[in-house]
Formats: structure tokens, sequence, C-alpha cells
């Protein structure tokens, strides 16, 4: 088992006051699917998943934090202060196509980081993935060294399998049930469990606690076109 120990991204929903864990793109609504508010809530899961990141090693450790973080760090956030922190890393990875598309891809974050890494003079490199035999041993590394890790749930590229997907689970009382099926997302793992010859990969997505069993994970990108590509982690070392 390892996972991260410190108290991770929170957001104090406006409508219900519910508390989140890590952020949520659908924080934005947009009146007509080509505006920015509505490309935000469409395709804005790579932007949570790399702001939610650094903001965690912002508030875990003095050296990796940025000017932009100072003020997010270490508290509840309300969502407008969340959306104001998205909107920094919206621009600062260069924003989200216009039209079509799905979203950012894992290159564009290993480039925008390491920018950043360079900039701030971290000892840290971030590369994407491209091995599906690496991606466990990669992600406890990372974890047991206090980063998240940002994990792809690849985009199914023939229409013949349009349909399928990776399950999020819910977990309650050791009791994992179905919540949904999912393709082309990015998540933040938070920690890996061992149970009952099971491994399962906490994580967080829309603002909330799902898990997605290893095994399942691994047969998804070794059985599609691109898999171990497309599903990959964000390696930093």
């Amino acid at each position: 088992m390892a996972g991260l120990t410190g108290q991770y991204i929170k957001v104090k929903r406006s409508k219900n006051g519910v508390i989140t864990y890590g952020g949520d793109q659908g924080f934005f609504t947009g009146e007509s699917e080509d505006s920015a508010e509505a490309r935000k809530r469409r395709m804005g899961c790579g932007i949570v998943a790399f702001g939610d990141m650094l903001l965690y090693l912002a508030g875990q450790n003095r050296r990796y934090r940025f000017k932009e973080s100072e003020r997010y760090i270490n508290r509840v956030l309300s969502e407008e202060e969340y959306k104001d922190y998205f909107n920094y890393m919206y621009r600062f990875l260069g924003g989200l196509p216009a039209k079509g598309g799905n979203g950012l891809s894992g290159f564009r974050l290993q480039g925008r980081f390491n920018r950043m890494a360079r900039s701030e003079n971290w000892n840290l490199r971030a590369r994407w993935g491209f091995s599906g035999r690496k991606i466990y041993d990669r992600m406890t590394e990372m974890l047991e060294r206090g980063i998240p890790v940002i994990l792809c749930i690849p985009l199914m590229i023939f229409k013949k399998d349009k349909e399928e997907g990776i399950t999020f689970y819910k977990k309650e009382k050791d009791v994992y049930s179905r919540q949904c099926t999912v393709s082309a997302h990015y998540v933040v793992v938070t920690e890996v469990l061992n149970e009952n010859d099971d491994i399962y990969l906490g994580i967080s997505s829309w603002g909330a606690k799902y898990y997605v069993n290893w095994k399942e994970y691994l047969k998804l990108i070794h059985t599609h076109f691109l898999g171990t590509i497309l599903g990959n982690i964000l390696y930093i070392k």
C-alpha cells in the first residue's frame, strides 16, 4: 500500500456546502457548447489534474511553491477561488481546443511541467509514459515520495470501442460498488490499495473519491489501440 499522507485539495461547493476531494471542472457552466466555459467543463480534466498535483506539492513542501500558488495552499477553497486558480492553469497550459478535440495531451502536460520546474529551479523532471509494464512501479514510487500521480484513462479510438472504458467504483465498508464507465479522462491517483488479491487505485475525479481496479485498467490499455500511450501516467522524478 502506498499513498499521499498530506491533506488533499478541498473545495467547498457553492450549492450545498459539500467539501470536495480535489478540483472539479464541473464548477464551470456554459450556455453553448462553443463557449469557453463549456469547453472547460467538457475537456478540463487535464487542467484540474495538473493544477491539483502542483497545488498539493506546493502545500506539502515550500521548495515547490510558485507565486500563483501562495494564496491557495493548505485550506478549503471556495468555488470562485478554485476557478481563479484553474483559469491561471488554463492559461499556463495554453488553453483548450476551440472546436472538437479531446483536451490536453500527456505530452503537453510533460512540457509545461518541465518548463515550470526549470523556471522555479525544482530538481524534478517529468515524462509521459509509454510502457504499461512500468506504470505500477512508477506510481508507487511517486506516491512514496509524496507526488500525486496524473493518470489518463485512454480515449477509445475506434467506433466499435466507444462504449468501453474503465469502471469507477465507490467504496463502502470494504465493498466496491460500480458507479460509471469512463474513457478519455484524466484523474489523480492518491493511493494504491492491496485488498483480497486485488489492487485498487484511489483517485480524485470530479471533486470526489473513486477507485479503479488495477487489473481492469491493465486489461483496457493492453487490449485497445494505442492504449499504453494514451493510457499512462505523467512520471515525475
